[in-house]
């Protein structure tokens, strides 16, 4: 699971971080990645109920 909190304005991924292209293959928006906009830190992480 990716918890990407991020601008909405991005035309290619419109703020999701993930591209799907036009033969169904998906990846990440390299555009928010290269410029930084993809932010993975958060304070609403969920619990993964894994003990350490």
């Amino acid at each position: 699971m990716f918890l990407f909190y991020m601008k909405e304005n991005c035309p290619k991924c419109h703020g999701t971080g993930i591209v799907k292209e036009p033969d169904g293959s998906i990846h990440t928006c390299w555009d928010c990645l290269a410029s930084g906009d993809m932010n993975v830190h958060s304070d609403k992480v969920p619990d993964s109920k894994i003990k350490i």
